[in-house]
């Protein structure tokens, strides 16, 4: 210990020089992107490897979710179901929202994900009944964040940056106005100092096995045809050269040739006195690179859900730690979409809430913008939903029949549909000695 105090460590000065030199230039502050500085299309290559889309996917999937709701900024206030009402029919024109979302979602691979957000007016009678002009968003273009660009202005007193944004049609870089930025949805990943703005990825981490990854796949092919065939041993006589005594290569390449073509045929015609000897691959190479190629599957998995053991087990060892993995993706999972919901708060609802300022003066809620929300989903197991449910009646908690049918994986019947008659359900608890006389729900 005291040798490492006597260290002079320059991590500090390195870091603070290199990060004056970012904003002293005045022209582009970069991606601090290893990934992308060392490959432009890291990032489309990452995604065509099958286990990292898959996970990728899959915790985009979760994140965004099916169902989204609004939550009323202050709750308790008098007008607080109102602005809740107002905010779910102005968001109720956006087409493929789902899919918008889960783009959105990917930020946490790409450290930011942004969109644009296109709207148009319409006439309707939200709120009191009466008719008005309002402006609802349509749809959520995606665009990448290589479209953008951070632009820091330096004076040496104060450091002000501004977002420039890439118009394709001029060409040139544009600088995006407050106008632009009200209708734009910038989603940042873990917004550190050091990621200078553009959130940092989960890519740079990704890389690293991604790149181990394509190596032992490509080993592994070309691999393939030497385990499966074996080397092929042939010893032919007249191959030395009478003057010199050694090998003659003229006639060996013909040797070569030969036993390549008969090979292709699958067919060995030589003389008796010629020698061939075909030696089997030897399996511990090829079950290392596949030991390797499962490694480095786990790794990439884990890396993106935070787990890597899907699991059917219903008791065991494996239920345990599958349990344990899959507390801890949703763990993961809650924290990306309460971050996403933060986004679309601060963003879409604010780009929503500033277009119709004054109708939401009249009806007395534009102090009130209701804040986004993404429903939790998590697999339900309809058994097990239906018994606590039946718990819950018995104890003369009142439930909504809506609830059940969906919890259970039932619809609900239509007028005039036949029908299977519902049988009166035995006291959950009778005969457990606390019998089934449960008092109804406000009942002494």
């Amino acid at each position: 210990m005291a040798s490492e105090l006597r260290l002079y460590n320059t991590s500090q000065q390195i870091y603070n020089q290199s990060l004056a030199s970012v904003y002293r230039s005045g022209t582009q502050v970069f991606d601090a992107a290893v990934w992308l500085a060392r490959d432009p299309d890291a990032e489309e290559k990452m995604l065509r490897d099958a286990d990292i889309s898959y996970a990728v996917s899959y915790r985009q999937a979760l994140v965004a979710g099916r169902q989204w709701t609004l939550q009323p900024k202050i709750k308790g206030s008098p007008r607080a179901d109102l602005s809740v009402d107002v905010g779910t029919q102005l968001l109720g024109d956006i087409k493929q929202f789902t899919a918008a979302r889960q783009l959105l979602s990917r930020a946490f691979f790409h450290g930011q994900r942004c969109a644009r957000i296109h709207g148009h007016t319409r006439r309707l009678t939200i709120g009191d009944g009466r008719e008005r002009t309002w402006w609802l968003p349509t749809r959520l273009e995606d665009l990448d964040k290589r479209s953008y660009r951070i632009v820091p202005r330096n004076d040496r007193e104060k450091i002000e940056a501004h977002w420039e944004r890439w118009d394709v049609a001029a060409g040139a870089w544009v600088t995006d106005t407050p106008l632009d930025n009200l209708h734009t949805i910038r989603h940042t990943y873990q917004d550190e100092q050091g990621t200078l703005g553009y959130g940092r990825a989960l890519r740079e981490a990704l890389g690293w096995v991604w790149y181990t990854k394509v190596h032992i796949f490509q080993e592994s092919q070309q691999s393939v045809e030497r385990f499966a065939q074996g080397l092929v041993h042939v010893k032919v006589n007249g191959a030395r050269d009478a003057e010199t005594g050694k090998p003659n290569s003229a006639i060996i390449q013909e040797w070569l040739t030969t036993i390549s073509n008969m090979m292709a045929r699958h067919v060995l015609v030589t003389d008796e006195a010629d020698s061939v000897e075909i030696i089997g691959g030897n399996a511990t190479g090829w079950e290392l690179m596949k030991d390797l190629r499962g490694e480095l599957r786990g790794a990439a998995i884990t890396l993106v859900l935070c787990a890597n053991l899907p699991t059917s087990a219903n008791e065991g060892g494996s239920y345990a730690l599958g349990e344990v993995q899959e507390n801890s993706t949703e763990a993961l999972v809650q924290f990306d979409r309460e971050a996403l919901e933060e986004t679309l708060t601060d963003h879409l609802m604010e780009c929503v809430w500033w277009n119709n300022q004054a109708n939401l003066r009249e009806l007395g809620i534009a102090a009130e913008k209701p804040r986004f929300n993404v429903k939790q989903e998590k697999k339900i197991d309809p058994k097990e939903r239906a018994d606590v449910a039946n718990v819950l009646h018995g104890m003369g908690v009142a439930l909504a029949k809506e609830d059940l049918y969906e919890q259970t994986g039932f619809r609900q019947p239509q007028e005039g549909e036949e029908i299977v008659e519902g049988a009166v359900a035995p006291a959950p608890m009778a005969g457990m000695g606390l019998g089934g006389g449960f008092p109804a729900e406000g009942q002494p």
